[in-house]
């Protein structure tokens, strides 16, 4: 039996000036093969023995340099491979503002509507989380 690879995702979001909601996303510098150069909301893996919020918490920090508070659990799916379980939660940006990133690791971070987002290469996952989870909540 394959030990259960745990991964943590954040979903944060923001009203722009044009009062319309805004989500923040992030485009990898890693080779995905066919979803090489597609935008995600920001997250990693949790590594042993950390808890789900603790592994947000550092993941958005390394990435993005902000402290995120992590508000509540949206879903938790079976992404990517069979032994990789994706939580996926809402979080606010507690300190810090999105203006670096970790350019070691990320190629591309950004804030977008969900009508930009439509026009975008999404990850599949990530886009039906949005379309089955985000969008409905309004």
């Amino acid at each position: 039996m394959t030990d259960m690879i745990d991964t943590i995702v954040g979903i944060i979001s923001r009203v722009n000036d044009n009062k319309e909601k805004e989500y923040l996303l992030v485009k990898s510098l890693k080779d995905f093969g066919e979803f090489t150069g597609f935008y995600y909301p920001p997250g990693g893996h949790v590594e042993g023995g950390e808890e789900l919020k603790e592994a947000l918490v550092r993941e958005l920090r390394e990435e993005l340099f902000v402290d995120v508070l992590p508000v509540r659990e949206i879903a938790t799916l079976h992404v990517g491979t069979k032994d990789e379980l994706t939580h996926y939660w809402h979080c606010d940006i507690s300190s810090g503002a999105v203006e670096e990133y970790n350019t070691a690791e990320l190629a591309d971070v950004g804030w977008f509507t969900r009508a930009q987002m439509e026009t975008m290469d999404i990850w599949p996952p990530a886009k039906r989380i949005f379309d089955e989870y985000i969008f409905l909540e309004g």
